[in-house]
């Protein structure tokens, strides 16, 4: 509230309250910074205004906004368009659901299909759960560090396992190169064996043993890729559920858990699935054919 002194009408030790006014000494800040980087210690100018997570982004965090799949559907407002107000991490509540149906792109994901074991809008609670034993997800988000517990268990063993077969694979292959080497020298010493009537088959099974390791070394290749691919997907999602479970973002996590079991599923399916269209062998050698000599 401000006071302005009078000059006419009134004696000079009465004052006048004017609502709404400011001082000229009086500043505003219009400043305004990157929410996300300002978390970090760092203080970016705003670049543009998430309208989803009421956030100010620099041109970094807005170009990733746009491309990461959790916030890729949000809707966000370029430069001359953002807020002038700046909107304080402790403004923003950091566990309210962001993520939408599929199906209704402006509906949140607030539900949970026991039945179906899927997220869902209440639109499709609605129209396609009916029968279902549905949860409210804010209500039941809180409880999930047992099947947190569960699924990094899963996760563990499986990054377990593809760690196991990439070091079986690394040392099949440091035995195929040595196999390789004493299949030659075996070849060679039986072409000396049998001299002319070798040279003629000498480098038809030269080639057949280099086709055989061939084969082989690309298998053992498949399957390092497979399960350094593996091992991979399932540390990143380790560590994005990680990371959700230490921010309390229990909505979130409960979420991203029910999206990713399905998907470790799947790749504990194609563990066992990798070896066996990728059996070979890990020792070959050079049979003689006592007939030739």
């Amino acid at each position: 509230m401000l006071y302005l002194e009078t000059t006419e009408h009134f004696k000079s030790d009465h004052k006048m309250e004017v609502p709404g006014k400011v001082t000229s000494t009086s500043k505003t800040n219009f400043y305004l910074y990157c929410i996300p980087c300002n978390t970090d210690g760092l203080k970016k100018p705003a670049h543009g205004f998430c309208q989803d997570c009421q956030e100010h982004l620099c041109k970094s965090c807005f170009k990733h906004h746009r491309r990461s799949r959790p916030s890729r559907n949000h809707v966000l407002l370029e430069k001359d368009a953002m807020p002038t107000q700046q909107t304080t991490v402790d403004d923003v509540n950091t566990d309210v659901i962001t993520d939408k149906c599929t199906n209704h792109r402006d509906k949140p994901l607030e539900f949970y299909c026991n039945h179906h074991k899927t997220v869902a809008c209440y639109v499709c609670v609605t129209l396609e759960h009916k029968q279902c034993k549905v949860d409210y997800i804010p209500e039941v988000s809180g409880n999930v560090s047992d099947d947190l517990m569960d699924l990094n268990k899963k996760m563990e063993v499986l990054i377990k396992k593809s760690e196991y077969n990439i070091m079986k694979a690394a040392a099949a292959t440091t035995q195929l190169e040595q196999s390789h080497g004493k299949v030659i020298e075996d070849i060679q010493l039986f072409r000396k064996e049998i001299n002319d009537r070798l040279d003629q088959m000498e480098s038809i099974i030269i080639k057949e043993a280099e086709t055989v390791i061939n084969t082989a070394n690309h298998k053992l290749e498949n399957i390092k890729d497979a399960y350094e691919k593996i091992a991979e997907e399932v540390k990143r999602s380790q560590s994005f559920l990680n990371d959700l479970s230490k921010t309390n973002k229990q909505n979130k996590l409960f979420i991203e858990m029910k999206n990713i079991i399905p998907r470790i599923m799947t790749l504990e399916n194609e563990e066992i699935q990798i070896i066996n269209d990728n059996t070979t062998y890990d020792d070959i050698q050079f049979d003689r054919n006592e007939n030739l000599t």
